[in-house]
């Protein structure tokens, strides 16, 4: 019996820790809407929410220090949500324009 070959990495760029508290608030009309960053990439980001998006809805809103020292306007279109057993919502979406290294570099470890 052989080894299955190692699978093919799907995604376009690596993902990476995300600073502490690195979050992302949504452009709303009412209170706000955040989204705790679980991983980021240059091409997009995973999030926790306790309201999901629904998927391929187009979100906007500024990628935040928890300091507020750096922040980022980003679009975003949500690829995937999944309810958790906590009640949240992991999401996971695309940036609109890929970040350069200098963009990304203050929101990861």
């Amino acid at each position: 019996m052989t080894a299955a070959p190692p699978s093919a990495e799907r995604r376009i760029a690596p993902r990476r820790q995300p600073a502490m508290g690195t979050l992302f608030r949504l452009d709303s009309e009412g209170p706000p809407e955040i989204g705790l960053i679980w991983n980021i990439s240059r091409t997009g980001v995973s999030m926790l929410r306790n309201e999901p998006p629904a998927a391929g809805a187009h979100v906007t809103g500024l990628l935040e220090t928890l300091t507020d020292a750096h922040s980022l306007r980003v679009g975003m279109t949500v690829i995937h949500v999944k309810k958790l057993d906590t009640g949240d919502y992991f999401v996971g979406a695309h940036f609109d324009q890929a970040l350069t290294d200098e963009q990304l570099t203050p929101f990861v470890v």
